[in-house]
């Protein structure tokens, strides 16, 4: 597995180097945040491990660089560990983030969990006559594919990887709005349910009544 490691602090970034290597990762380490784009552009990346303190270019541009060229895992690693900070980062779509310090065990767990987690989207979920792809977020019944919304896109995945397992309204509303799902309205999952049926078929979402929705059996 190859990672990218953009780490100013030599100490810091030689100590991760050393741990993964024996764990057979192969690290490449970027100490400068003007240096990263070119190496990324020129390798293929499993994974980036991206530090949010960085001279000359923040982790947050960088991350929002990255995002826009690339669909490659990143972990934010810092030192900030307060909610608004943590929000903030999802919002640059970073993937997952440590805060400094942290164990080199729980890193190499959270890398490879991630890949995991990218490497199972990229394989197409059907049902009946249904095949959603993940990774290109494409929908197709009957081989015509079917446009949904973001948000539309996102409801249908979270019933599909919980097959006939009753999701309550609370429990699709976190996963598919996260941190902005206090501030949702509860009445627009139902209106999201019904496009997603006069798209799909009226009887793919059924609805378990004072509860939630499941995909029909």
């Amino acid at each position: 597995m190859k990672v990218l490691l953009i780490e100013d602090n030599k100490t810091i970034a030689n100590n991760i180097k050393k741990y993964l290597e024996l764990s057979d990762f192969e690290v490449s380490i970027c100490e400068n945040g003007l240096f990263w784009l070119e190496v990324a552009r020129h390798n293929d990346f499993d994974i980036i491990l991206l530090d949010l303190m960085l001279p000359w270019m923040s982790g947050e541009e960088i991350c929002k660089k990255i995002k826009a060229e690339k669909d490659i895992p990143i972990i934010m690693t810092t030192a900030k560990w307060q909610l608004e900070d943590k929000l903030e980062w999802f919002e640059l779509w970073a993937d997952d983030y440590l805060v400094k310090p942290f164990d080199l065990e729980e890193l190499e767990a959270r890398i490879k969990a991630l890949t995991r987690r990218k490497q199972n989207e990229s394989k197409p979920i059907k049902k009946w006559d249904i095949s959603i792809d993940i990774q290109n977020r494409k929908i197709m019944k009957w081989d015509k594919e079917i446009k949904l919304t973001v948000k539309e896109y996102n409801i249908l995945e979270c019933l599909v990887k919980n097959i006939w397992i009753p999701l309550s309204r609370t429990d699709i509303i976190q996963e598919v709005w996260w941190w902005d799902s206090l501030f949702d309205d509860d009445g627009k999952l139902d209106v999201y349910i019904s496009t997603i049926r006069s798209k799909l078929g009226k009887d793919i979402i059924e609805t378990v009544k004072w509860f939630g929705y499941r995909m029909n059996k």
